[in-house]
C-alpha cells in the first residue's frame, strides 16, 4: 500500500520538495545578508545613539523579499487544495477505490495509509517552512516591535497547525462531496472563513488583555515594546472618550490647539490620559500554542468525519 501511495503522489512530493529547497536557498542567502546588516547597524547606532531610527532606515530596499516571505501565509492553504482535496475525492470520483478494496485492502487501511502519509508530509513541510521563516524574520520582528500581526501567522507553531487543518479540511470536503472541483472550492472557502474568524475574533480573547491608563505624552500607543495593541483611546478625567475628529467635549482652552495639531499636549495638561488595551509580547508562545491546539483539534474532527464517511459508504 505504501508503494502504491508513493507512485500516486511522488510528483507532488518531488515538486513540494523542490519548492522547499528553492525557498530555503532564497531565505538563507537573503536572511544571512539582512542579519549581517542588522547587527552592523546596531553597533553603529549604539555608538551614535540613533537606534530609534533603525526601523525607518534599515531594510528599506528589501520590500520585495519581505513581501515574498509574507506571502507564505497562503502555503498551508495550498496543501489543502493540492494535497487534501483531491486525495479521496479523485478516487471516489473515478471509482478507483473499489478496485483496491476488492483486492484485500480494507477501507480502514486504505484511509489510514492515505491520510496518515499526507498529514505527515504537511507537518514536515510546514515545520521546515515555519523554521526558515521564523529565523529569517528575527531582525525584522525586532525592528518592527514584536511578532504579533502578520508575523504571527507565518512563524512558530501556527503554520504547522494551519497546514494540518487545511489538509484535513480538503480530505473531509473530498470525502463528503466526492468531486474534486467542489472539494477545492469548499476547502478554499472553509479555510478562509475559519482562519479569518479565529484571527479576528478568537485570537484577541485567548487570554484576558491588559488595560492600562497611561500619561498622554505623544501619539505613541504607550504599550510596552512588542505588545499587540488591541485598542487605544484618549479619555477625559471623567472617563469620556475623546473624539480626535471633533473638538466637542474638550476644554475650551484646547480648542485653538485642536486646529494647530498641538491638542495632545493641551489635553494632557487638563488631565486627559490614554487608555490602552493590549496583549503583552511575552504571550506570543502561549498564543501560538492555543491557536495551534485549536486547529489541530479541528483537523482531528475533520479526519474522524472522513473516516466515518468512508467506512460507512455503501455499507
Amino acid at each position: 500500500m505504501n508503494q502504491l501511495i508513493w507512485r500516486l503522489h511522488r510528483q507532488q512530493v518531488l515538486f513540494a520538495g523542490a519548492a522547499l529547497v528553492a525557498l530555503a536557498v532564497v531565505l538563507v542567502v537573503t536572511g544571512t545578508t539582512m542579519a549581517a546588516h542588522y547587527h552592523s547597524a546596531l553597533k553603529v547606532c549604539a555608538t551614535s545613539r540613533t537606534c530609534a531610527e533603525l526601523p525607518d532606515d534599515l531594510f528599506q530596499g528589501d520590500g520585495f523579499i519581505i513581501d515574498l516571505v509574507s506571502v507564505t501565509i497562503i502555503v498551508p492553504l495550498l496543501f489543502g487544495l493540492f494535497w487534501g482535496a483531491p486525495l479521496v475525492a479523485k478516487e471516489l470520483e473515478e471509482g478507483t477505490q473499489d478496485l483496491i478494496w476488492v483486492q484485500g485492502v480494507t477501507r480502514r487501511r486504505w484511509m489510514t495509509s492515505n491520510v496518515g502519509w499526507v498529514l505527515v508530509a504537511a507537518v514536515l513541510w510546514g515545520a521546515a517552512m515555519s523554521a526558515l521563516v521564523t529565523w529569517w524574520r528575527g531582525p525584522e520582528d525586532v525592528l518592527r516591535g514584536g511578532r504579533f500581526g502578520v508575523s504571527f501567522d507565518i512563524t512558530g507553531l501556527a503554520p504547522v497547525a494551519y497546514a494540518v487543518f487545511a489538509v484535513a479540511l480538503g480530505i473531509a470536503a473530498g470525502t463528503l462531496l466526492k468531486r474534486v472541483l467542489p472539494a477545492l472550492a469548499t476547502t478554499l472557502a472553509g479555510f478562509a472563513i475559519v482562519r479569518a474568524s479565529v484571527g479576528l475574533w478568537l485570537r484577541p480573547r485567548y487570554l484576558g488583555p491588559i488595560r492600562a491608563s497611561l500619561p498622554l505624552v505623544n501619539d505613541a500607543s504607550g504599550a510596552p515594546p512588542g505588545a499587540w495593541v488591541l485598542s487605544r483611546v484618549v479619555v477625559s478625567p471623567a472617563g469620556h472618550i475623546y473624539d480626535p475628529v471633533s473638538p466637542a467635549g474638550i476644554p475650551a482652552a484646547c480648542h485653538a490647539a485642536f486646529f494647530n495639531n498641538s491638542a495632545l499636549s493641551c489635553l494632557a495638561a487638563h488631565g486627559f490620559r490614554r487608555l490602552v488595551t493590549y496583549q503583552p509580547a511575552g504571550r506570543y508562545w502561549a498564543f501560538q500554542g492555543i491557536e495551534a491546539a485549536i486547529f489541530v483539534a479541528l483537523a482531528a474532527g475533520l479526519v474522524t468525519i472522513s473516516y466515518l464517511a468512508v467506512l460507512r459508504r455503501d455499507a
